[in-house]
């Protein structure tokens, strides 16, 4: 304990939908930047009141974090979490965003060669990733009207983790879970997400050579990657 009248909270939506694809990975970006965009007219009545926020893409769906003084937090987190309960495309903005998007896309080709390798690994290894090349082909097909269709159904099953103390917990499962047509369902047994990593079979060796993405970089790097037993 600090005995200082501040918070911290940190509410995880684990959303089977969100990364299924690369079109859905790609519409998950584009919606937690639209939200960040949408709360662009509270960012400076937050920071006098003494908050923080911020909305990230994860591997399962996004994150919602907001810190600061707690006179004031619940009225952010209810704030925010009626936008994402009655979230909207603005088609000008998401033209803005899906620009902004592809052209963040684009720069991956001028990663240092230590970030690419890092990212080839990753992708070889973890379960359920998908190719940033796959996800800036689809992006100049997908249209506001595919954003809208696909943040309801990412929300329709949906678990919640939460860093988080007192009756905001409540406040949150009346908001997503309650009602006659609420907008997210629990997951089946079957849906709760973990982080899964390929295992490597003993005594073998893999090699896996890429070529870089920038011809102006001469520079190479090698990662080598070694899976050990967790002992108990």
């Amino acid at each position: 304990m600090f005995s200082t009248p501040k918070a911290f909270v940190k509410i995880y939506f684990n959303c089977p939908h969100a990364s299924s694809s690369p079109e859905s990975e790609v519409l998950t970006d584009i919606f937690t930047r639209l939200l960040l965009d949408y709360l662009n007219e509270y960012a400076y009545y937050a920071q006098v009141a003494g908050l923080d926020y911020g909305i990230n893409h994860t591997e399962s769906g996004f994150e919602v974090t907001v810190v600061g003084y707690n006179h004031k937090l619940r009225i952010l987190l209810e704030t925010i979490f009626q936008k994402i309960a009655q979230f909207k495309v603005k088609p000008d903005r998401f033209s803005v965003i899906k620009e902004m998007v592809t052209k963040e896309y684009h720069n991956n080709k001028f990663l240092q060669p230590f970030q690419l390798a890092m990212y080839y690994c990753s992708l070889i290894l973890q379960d359920q990733t998908w190719p940033w090349m796959e996800e800036l082909e689809v992006l100049p097909h997908l249209e506001a009207e595919d954003l809208a269709k696909f943040v309801p159904m990412m929300l329709s099953r949906t678990f919640l983790e939460c860093y988080i103390a007192g009756s905001i917990i409540q406040y949150i499962e009346d908001v997503f879970f309650k009602g006659s047509n609420p907008i997210c369902q629990p997951l089946f047994p079957s849906q709760h997400l973990t982080n899964r990593v390929v295992k490597l079979e003993k005594g073998k060796n893999y090699v896996y050579s890429n070529q870089g993405l920038n011809p102006s970089d001469e520079n190479s790097c090698l990662v080598h990657y070694i899976q050990v037993q967790e002992f108990f």
